[in-house]
């Protein structure tokens, strides 16, 4: 029997068992993304700017995106178990590394590593199901349990994260990872066979690896520049000029590159289809969307002053949202729903999100008020998420179709930094706002400020305190009441920015005839990403 051929899981792993490990791999390499869960507690721990953290989220993801690329050929070279082992044993040395260190540069270079085997571990995920599964429905079903695995991956392990860090330190989720790692291993070693492989053995020799350092090299450097564009300035900074001419550069040398290979990394023929391309855009716009929901853990953060502990509750109804409208919008695709119907329907319940947070967002009320729009949210983004990836999938040439995982990733990749970009940007204009509004109202002539400055101050010495401390008190006080307020303001001008997007999306897709001629056509070629 030729070793391609011999089953992956030994002859006494029972089917739900091999799904079961499968399973959890894809969600033990996801695991990495995590640790972003309390940025300001990474912050503290390596005393570094917001802008440092969201960079290190870009690096190891960024990573992983360029990684999966080049994994398609090199997991045809080595035995299914070896891979695995492989990335496994890296990934837990990166995270000893990071357990017993506290170097922010050796950090990030642990997690570009960690991103490697993120992108393996996920493509020994995608290569073990996927071409296995030779039905339509079956690929439907496949699809969704993949991707509800994946956006449920980050509010489950915040629960952990959040548990963690209440009574231990942030080094310690290091110490939880490699446990997982060590379990994982285990369990790897036992059930799968040794010799048996995805492929047949192919040498790695024609593997494009200078177009691998240019898809990184462009990859690492636009993240790099939508992340520290708003602190250095964008165009006004010389840095940010020529890490933009060096990125064109690249993307151009890169381009022409695999344009000319007769087995390029990317085949870039795949941007001939308009569908697809329509595809990839709401991919991003998707992901735009999405990396809104940063503010609304900050609110409760800031101004609410909510415990981790006590935002467990939201990380469930995200959660179970997910969970549920993953399977009901599966069920709907398997039931021939025409698919641009169902993302308009998911852009509409992601408006609902929005404006229930436009009209009840203040810096009153407590964590359970946001269970219900975080439930939204989670169903927003289950209702969208399979039938987008779904709808560019079938958009792309059957020949040339598994090149739809490879850019369908960095689509994300590019909408979850620039959602960060424009986040950043957006508050920083919203608040800019609402503080030249504020600054206009309260000012020495307005007869109201001193009437309340001496209503605090008034309490302050009803509580005991002498006339000095209690002025100093009273105004450290309205201080914190102005930000807060401000804080508030702002963020329900942003979130009126983004309905007025969402809606914008809904009118294009409703006007677009050609992406209505998308059918369902899920092939064995179709790899999702």
């Amino acid at each position: 029997m030729q070793a391609h051929k011999i089953p992956l899981f030994k002859h006494w792993v029972s089917e739900w068992l091999a799904r079961s490990v499968i399973f959890a791999i894809l969600m033990t390499c996801l695991f990495s993304f995590a640790l972003y869960s309390s940025p300001v507690t990474v912050m503290g721990y390596y005393g570094v700017a917001p802008t440092d953290v969201q960079y290190a989220m870009v690096l190891i993801y960024g990573s992983t995106v360029t990684f999966l690329a080049l994994d398609s050929r090199i997991v045809k070279y080595f035995t299914s178990r070896k891979y695995l082992l492989m990335a496994l044993a890296t990934n837990g040395i990166c995270t000893l590394i990071c357990f017993h260190s506290k170097s922010w540069p050796l950090f990030l270079i642990c997690q570009f590593a960690q991103g490697i085997t993120c992108a393996l571990l996920s493509g020994i995920v995608l290569h073990l199901v996927f071409p296995r599964l030779h039905s339509t429905r079956a690929r439907v079903i496949g699809y969704t349990i993949l991707y509800a695995g994946i956006q449920i991956s980050i509010p489950l392990y915040s629960i952990y994260c959040s548990m963690v860090l209440h009574y231990l330190d942030f080094n310690w989720l290091f110490y939880g990872a490699n446990i997982l790692l060590l379990l994982l291993t285990a369990t790897v070693l036992i059930t799968m066979d040794a010799k048996a492989r995805l492929h047949k053995k192919i040498p790695l020799y024609q593997v494009d690896w200078i177009g691998y350092l240019f898809y990184t090299s462009f990859v690492l450097l636009l993240g790099y520049i939508l992340i520290y564009g708003r602190q250095l300035g964008w165009f006004s900074s010389t840095v940010i000029c020529q890490l933009v001419l060096t990125a064109v550069c690249i993307l151009i040398l890169f381009i022409i590159r695999e344009m000319r290979l007769k087995r390029p990394l990317i085949n870039l023929r795949i941007f001939k289809a308009k569908n697809f391309v329509i595809g990839l855009l709401l991919l991003f716009v998707f992901y735009l969307f999405k990396g809104s929901t940063g503010l609304t853990y900050s609110h409760l953060e800031t101004i609410l002053k909510t415990d981790p502990l006590h935002t467990i509750p939201i990380w469930l109804a995200v959660i179970s949202a997910t969970v549920l409208s993953m399977y009901v919008t599966a069920r709907f695709i398997l039931l021939g729903t025409h698919l641009i119907r169902m993302i308009i329907v998911g852009f509409i319940i992601m408006g609902l999100y929005y404006t229930y947070m436009l009209l009840f967002i203040s810096v009153t009320g407590s964590t359970a008020d946001f269970i219900l729009p975080m439930f939204i949210y989670g169903i927003a983004t289950g209702v969208l998420f399979v039938p987008i990836v779904t709808f560019t999938v079938s958009a792309a040439p059957p020949k040339i179709a598994i090149n739809a995982s490879m850019i369908g990733i960095l689509a994300r990749f590019i909408g979850f930094c620039s959602s960060m970009a424009v986040n950043n940007e957006l508050q920083l204009f919203t608040r800019a706002a609402v503080q030249d509004q504020v600054r206009h109202a309260v000012n020495q002539i307005n007869p109201q400020l001193p009437l309340t400055l001496q209503q605090i101050e008034q309490t302050y010495q009803n509580a005991g305190n002498d006339g000095l401390k209690s002025q100093v008190a009273a105004n450290a006080f309205f201080n914190t009441i102005l930000k807060e307020q401000i804080l508030a303001r702002a963020s329900r001008d942003y979130y009126d920015l983004m309905l007025t997007g969402v809606v914008l999306v809904i009118i294009i897709l409703i006007f677009l005839p050609k992406i209505q001629q998308v059918v369902l056509r899920l092939t064995k070629f179709n790899v999702p990403y």
